[in-house]
Protein backbone atom coordinates (compact mmCIF):
# COMPACT_ATOMS: atom_id res chain seq x y z
CA UNK A 1 0.00 0.00 0.00
CA UNK A 2 1.57 3.27 -1.12
CA UNK A 3 1.07 6.36 1.04
CA UNK A 4 2.27 9.81 0.05
CA UNK A 5 1.85 13.28 1.39
CA UNK A 6 0.05 15.70 -0.87
CA UNK A 7 2.48 18.34 -2.10
CA UNK A 8 -0.25 20.62 -3.40
CA UNK A 9 -3.24 20.93 -1.04
CA UNK A 10 -5.29 22.28 -3.97
CA UNK A 11 -5.20 18.75 -5.42
CA UNK A 12 -6.69 17.36 -2.21
CA UNK A 13 -9.37 20.08 -2.22
CA UNK A 14 -10.22 19.22 -5.84
CA UNK A 15 -10.39 15.51 -4.96
CA UNK A 16 -12.68 16.26 -2.00
CA UNK A 17 -14.89 18.45 -4.14
CA UNK A 18 -15.52 15.54 -6.52
CA UNK A 19 -16.96 13.30 -3.79
CA UNK A 20 -20.43 13.41 -2.25
CA UNK A 21 -18.71 13.53 1.16
CA UNK A 22 -16.64 16.63 0.40
CA UNK A 23 -18.63 18.46 -2.27
CA UNK A 24 -20.96 20.24 0.15
CA UNK A 25 -18.28 21.19 2.62
CA UNK A 26 -17.39 24.85 2.48
CA UNK A 27 -14.03 25.95 1.07
CA UNK A 28 -12.59 26.51 4.57
CA UNK A 29 -13.55 23.00 5.71
CA UNK A 30 -12.18 21.48 2.49
CA UNK A 31 -8.89 23.35 2.96
CA UNK A 32 -8.59 22.22 6.61
CA UNK A 33 -9.21 18.59 5.67
CA UNK A 34 -6.84 18.83 2.69
CA UNK A 35 -4.09 20.01 5.03
CA UNK A 36 -4.50 16.79 7.06
CA UNK A 37 -4.77 14.45 4.06
CA UNK A 38 -2.44 11.93 2.56
CA UNK A 39 -2.95 10.11 -0.73
CA UNK A 40 -3.02 6.33 -0.46
CA UNK A 41 -3.16 3.63 -3.12
CA UNK A 42 -4.23 0.10 -2.22
CA UNK A 43 -4.21 -3.08 -4.29
CA UNK A 44 -7.07 -5.59 -4.37
CA UNK A 45 -6.95 -7.81 -1.30
CA UNK A 46 -5.40 -5.13 0.92
CA UNK A 47 -7.02 -4.74 4.34
CA UNK A 48 -7.53 -1.11 5.30
CA UNK A 49 -8.84 -1.90 8.76
CA UNK A 50 -9.81 -5.07 10.62
CA UNK A 51 -13.01 -5.59 12.60
CA UNK A 52 -12.48 -4.94 16.32
CA UNK A 53 -9.06 -3.36 15.90
CA UNK A 54 -8.16 0.27 16.50
CA UNK A 55 -9.36 2.40 13.57
CA UNK A 56 -6.60 4.94 13.03
CA UNK A 57 -7.75 6.66 9.83
CA UNK A 58 -10.81 7.98 8.09
CA UNK A 59 -10.48 7.59 4.32
CA UNK A 60 -12.51 8.91 1.42
CA UNK A 61 -12.57 6.49 -1.51
CA UNK A 62 -11.59 8.40 -4.65
CA UNK A 63 -11.35 5.41 -7.01
CA UNK A 64 -11.96 1.70 -6.69
CA UNK A 65 -14.19 -0.29 -4.37
CA UNK A 66 -13.85 -1.51 -0.80
CA UNK A 67 -15.84 -4.40 0.68
CA UNK A 68 -16.96 -4.16 4.30
CA UNK A 69 -16.94 -7.61 5.82
CA UNK A 70 -18.01 -8.98 9.17
CA UNK A 71 -17.28 -12.28 10.85
CA UNK A 72 -20.62 -14.11 11.05
CA UNK A 73 -20.82 -17.25 13.20
CA UNK A 74 -21.16 -20.40 11.11
CA UNK A 75 -20.63 -18.40 7.88
CA UNK A 76 -17.18 -16.84 8.26
CA UNK A 77 -16.40 -13.46 6.70
CA UNK A 78 -19.46 -12.04 4.93
CA UNK A 79 -19.49 -8.91 2.77
CA UNK A 80 -22.19 -6.66 4.17
CA UNK A 81 -21.64 -3.68 1.88
CA UNK A 82 -19.35 -2.43 -0.86
CA UNK A 83 -18.11 1.15 -0.54
CA UNK A 84 -17.97 3.05 -3.82
CA UNK A 85 -16.01 6.18 -4.81
CA UNK A 86 -17.02 9.26 -2.85
CA UNK A 87 -17.93 7.36 0.30
CA UNK A 88 -15.87 6.95 3.45
CA UNK A 89 -14.17 4.07 5.20
CA UNK A 90 -13.12 4.20 8.83
CA UNK A 91 -15.70 6.49 10.42
CA UNK A 92 -14.93 4.63 13.67
CA UNK A 93 -11.74 6.72 13.83
CA UNK A 94 -14.00 9.58 15.00
CA UNK A 95 -16.22 7.68 17.42
CA UNK A 96 -14.96 6.28 20.74
CA UNK A 97 -13.74 3.65 21.40
CA UNK A 98 -12.31 3.97 17.85
CA UNK A 99 -12.71 0.26 17.09
CA UNK A 100 -13.58 -0.84 13.54
CA UNK A 101 -17.08 -2.24 13.15
CA UNK A 102 -16.07 -4.32 10.10
CA UNK A 103 -13.06 -5.37 8.07
CA UNK A 104 -12.48 -3.18 5.02
CA UNK A 105 -10.90 -5.07 2.09
CA UNK A 106 -10.04 -3.48 -1.24
CA UNK A 107 -11.82 -5.39 -4.03
CA UNK A 108 -10.91 -3.04 -6.90
CA UNK A 109 -7.62 -1.10 -6.90
CA UNK A 110 -8.30 1.96 -4.77
CA UNK A 111 -7.12 5.51 -4.36
CA UNK A 112 -7.98 7.06 -1.02
CA UNK A 113 -7.71 10.46 0.58
CA UNK A 114 -6.75 9.48 4.12
CA UNK A 115 -7.06 11.57 7.26
CA UNK A 116 -5.21 10.56 10.42
CA UNK A 117 -7.89 9.96 13.04
CA UNK A 118 -6.02 11.55 15.93
CA UNK A 119 -5.19 14.70 13.94
CA UNK A 120 -8.74 14.91 12.61
CA UNK A 121 -10.27 14.54 16.09
CA UNK A 122 -7.94 17.23 17.42
CA UNK A 123 -8.88 19.58 14.56
CA UNK A 124 -12.59 18.94 15.10
CA UNK A 125 -12.26 19.68 18.84
CA UNK A 126 -10.37 22.92 18.16
CA UNK A 127 -12.50 24.17 15.28
CA UNK A 128 -16.23 24.06 15.97
CA UNK A 129 -17.09 25.32 12.48
CA UNK A 130 -15.12 22.44 10.97
CA UNK A 131 -16.85 19.99 13.31
CA UNK A 132 -20.25 21.44 12.37
CA UNK A 133 -19.42 20.80 8.71
CA UNK A 134 -17.82 17.36 9.01
CA UNK A 135 -19.96 15.53 11.59
CA UNK A 136 -23.23 15.81 9.63
CA UNK A 137 -21.47 14.34 6.57
CA UNK A 138 -20.11 11.48 8.68
CA UNK A 139 -23.59 10.86 10.10
CA UNK A 140 -25.00 10.86 6.59
CA UNK A 141 -22.38 8.27 5.62
CA UNK A 142 -23.31 6.12 8.63
CA UNK A 143 -27.00 6.45 7.71
CA UNK A 144 -26.25 5.40 4.13
CA UNK A 145 -24.25 2.47 5.50
CA UNK A 146 -27.11 1.37 7.75
CA UNK A 147 -29.59 1.57 4.89
CA UNK A 148 -27.32 -0.40 2.56
CA UNK A 149 -26.71 -3.05 5.20
CA UNK A 150 -30.44 -3.29 5.92
CA UNK A 151 -31.21 -3.85 2.23
CA UNK A 152 -28.47 -6.45 1.95
CA UNK A 153 -29.83 -8.29 5.00
CA UNK A 154 -33.34 -8.24 3.56
CA UNK A 155 -31.99 -9.76 0.35
CA UNK A 156 -30.09 -12.42 2.32
CA UNK A 157 -33.18 -13.37 4.34
CA UNK A 158 -35.31 -13.49 1.19
CA UNK A 159 -32.81 -15.85 -0.47
CA UNK A 160 -32.74 -18.07 2.63
CA UNK A 161 -36.54 -18.17 2.73
CA UNK A 162 -36.67 -19.16 -0.97
CA UNK A 163 -34.12 -21.93 -0.40
CA UNK A 164 -36.34 -23.41 2.34
CA UNK A 165 -39.22 -23.83 -0.15
CA UNK A 166 -39.23 -27.11 -2.13
CA UNK A 167 -38.22 -26.24 -5.69
CA UNK A 168 -36.80 -22.85 -4.52
CA UNK A 169 -33.24 -21.61 -5.06
CA UNK A 170 -30.43 -23.84 -3.90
Amino acid sequence: MAVQGIADPALAVAALDHTWFGARLGPEAQARLAALATHREAAPGSELVREGELCKDLSIVLKGRVALRMLVPERGMVTILTVEPGDIVGWSALVPPHRAMSTAVVVEAAELLTLDGESLRSSLRADHALAASVYPRVLQAVGRRLEGTRLQLLDLFAREARSDIPGGER
